[in-house]
């Protein structure tokens, strides 16, 4: 029996993981930044963790890991995931088999600049993007007239600390070093796509989607094959094993990848409800069981994020 460990439980994704994995045979474990987590109360044990970047966390999560016999360990967020990644082979000596992308991967997904050069060096259409070397050449001539930019962390940090600036009035009066510009993309049309490779077995779902508050509020799949095949070409060129989220754009009959998450990503229980079970293909995976291949039953299904309540019993 699988004793996972998923971090980061408060969040939609970290939450929508335990979800999947309550109706399963698993003993399940979660943790969080926050005292009070959504996802608490679906775990045998859970507990407030330290901070990804902080001092001793590697070490209370070994500890937590050997304490309550951890046999899978999830992380979530790109914080941890950066983190857990450089150190994981401390977890493998316990045991412990990490749900993460390779590091190579990893190295390129998880810093924005990096991820565009890669994307670009390999044929696929990205927006123009700029670090430091071009950037402030670009923020002078920002203006409705010159098209729309976006200022983001160059470290993958979720959708937060994203600015779009149309104007001058728009540029924050201090900009972290670490930022990067981009072309803003201005579509009707974006698309998150999901894609698994075991082994010869590639599975990609798509979604066209709408966003509210950073979030997916509502998805509609697609089979468009020019979608499919980019999804199926970043695979060859990243030499994929597990998961990998893509989004991107479609503008005058180009799709411009703009964000690549080498994590589980945030339409994951929608893409469960459809068959598309990306969390336990990766866990078996890591379990030497074959993956097999996925089609849609669907020709047209649209999800809907609904809002929902809950007491959480303390005492």
């Amino acid at each position: 029996m699988r004793r996972i460990l998923v971090t980061a439980v408060s969040g939609n994704i970290g939450y929508g993981i335990l979800k999947i994995l309550k109706s399963k045979d698993h003993v399940l474990f979660g943790c969080d930044v926050n005292e009070i987590a959504a996802g608490m109360d679906l775990a045998e044990e859970f507990w407030q963790c330290r901070y990804a970047v902080d001092e001793g966390y590697i070490e209370e999560l070994l500890e937590k890991c050997r304490t309550y016999g951890i046999t899978h360990l999830i992380p979530v967020n790109e914080r941890e995931i950066e983190r857990i990644g450089r150190e994981r082979n401390r977890f493998e000596k316990i045991n412990v088999k990490v749900v993460i992308q390779a590091q190579e991967v990893l190295d390129i997904c998880l810093d924005k600049y990096a991820t565009a050069c890669f994307l670009s060096e390999h044929g696929f259409d990205v927006p123009f993007t700029y670090t430091d070397k071009g950037k402030n050449d670009i923020l002078k001539n920002v203006s409705k007239e010159n098209g729309k930019y976006i200022l983001k962390p160059r470290k993958s940090n979720g959708s937060k600390d994203i600015v779009l600036l149309t104007s001058q009035e728009d540029i924050p009066d201090r900009i972290d070093s670490d930022c990067v510009l981009q072309e803003y993309i201005e579509s009707a049309e974006e698309y998150t796509v999901g894609v698994f490779r075991y082994e010869e077995t590639v599975n990609v779902i798509a979604f066209l989607r709408q966003l509210k508050d950073g979030y997916s509020s509502q998805v509609e799949l697609t089979a468009e094959n020019e979608i499919i095949q980019i999804a199926k070409r970043a695979v060859q060129a990243f030499d994929l094993e597990g998961y990998l989220n893509i989004q991107m754009r479609k503008k005058n009959g180009k799709y411009y990848i703009f964000e690549i998450n080498p994590r589980i990503s945030g339409t994951v229980r929608f893409r469960h409800m459809l068959g598309y079970t990306d969390v336990l293909w990766w866990l078996d995976l890591l379990d030497g069981i074959t993956v097999g291949s996925w089609k849609s039953a669907y020709k047209r299904a649209v999800g809907v994020r609904e809002l929902n309540e809950k007491f959480l019993i303390l005492e």
